[in-house]
C-alpha cells in the first residue's frame, strides 16, 4: 500500500491514521517487527479503504491567495480581494487582504484567524461563565488535530483557533460544552442534561461538527 509513513517512539500499541492528504501514518512501538506491523496495516486496510473515501470527499485544496478564493469566518464565505490595504479585515462579502503579504499568505491569515477567535471566544466564555455561574481559572489556545475545545481537572481551558470558522451558534456550543466540563468531569447523563439546559439544540451542532469539522482549515 502507498503513502505510508511509519514512526516509531517509545508507545507500547500501535496506532494507525488516515492524514488529510490521505496518506498513511502509523504509530508504532520502536522494536516491534516490521511484519506486525504490515499485518496489523492489512487488518485494518478495509477501514483504511473507507477512511480515504471520507478524507478525499472532503478534502480542501490548499489556499493560493488569489483573487476570488473562499475564507470561512463563523460560518459564512467571504472572497479574497488584494489590494494596498493596512491590514486584513472583512468588508461586506469579501476578505480584503494586502498585497504585501501574499508571499507569507498562509502565516498571516492564520494569525488573523487566531487573533480573531481569542477575542470572540474569549468574550463569549466569560459571558457563559458568568450566566452559568461556572468559573475556569485560565483560557488558551491550540491547533490540536483531535479536539474543538478541552478542560483540564482544575479547569483550564483550551480552544482549537479553526473553531472560529464554525457558525456562531456551534462556537457556543463548544464553550458550554467545555464549562460545563468545569462541574461534570465525563460525558454523564447529568453533564448532558446540564448542557441541554443552556443549548437545548446541542445535538444539532455535533452534527454540524461530524460533517463539517475536516472542512475548517485553510
Amino acid at each position: 500500500m502507498d503513502g505510508i509513513k511509519i514512526i516509531k517512539s517509545k508507545r507500547k500499541s500501535i496506532a494507525i491514521a488516515v492524514r488529510p492528504d490521505g496518506t498513511i501514518e502509523v504509530r508504532a512501538p520502536r522494536y516491534i517487527p516490521g511484519f506486525m506491523i504490515n499485518a496489523f496495516i492489512k487488518s485494518k486496510s478495509d477501514w483504511i479503504k473507507e477512511r480515504q473515501a471520507h478524507v478525499a470527499k472532503h478534502f480542501v485544496a490548499p489556499k493560493k491567495f488569489e483573487n476570488g478564493e473562499k475564507f470561512t469566518y463563523l460560518g459564512n464565505e467571504y472572497s479574497l480581494k488584494l489590494g494596498n490595504y493596512l491590514d486584513i479585515q472583512i468588508k461586506g462579502d469579501s476578505l480584503l487582504f494586502p498585497l504585501a503579504l501574499v508571499f507569507r499568505g498562509k502565516e498571516s491569515v492564520e494569525k488573523w484567524y487566531i487573533k480573531q477567535a481569542k477575542e470572540i471566544i474569549k468574550s463569549h466564555v466569560d459571558t457563559f461563565s458568568k450566566e452559568m455561574e461556572l468559573p475556569y481559572k485560565s483560557i488558551s489556545f491550540s491547533d490540536t488535530k483531535s479536539k474543538w475545545g478541552s478542560c483540564t481537572h482544575d479547569n483550564r481551558l483550551q480552544f482549537n483557533w479553526r473553531l472560529i470558522m464554525a457558525p456562531l451558534i456551534v462556537v457556543r456550543y463548544v464553550i458550554i460544552h467545555e464549562l460545563v466540563h468545569t462541574i461534570h468531569k465525563n460525558h454523564s447523563a447529568s453533564f448532558w442534561r446540564k448542557v441541554s439546559e443552556v443549548n437545548p439544540s446541542y445535538k444539532q451542532q455535533i452534527k454540524w461538527l461530524k460533517a463539517h469539522g475536516d472542512k475548517l482549515h485553510i
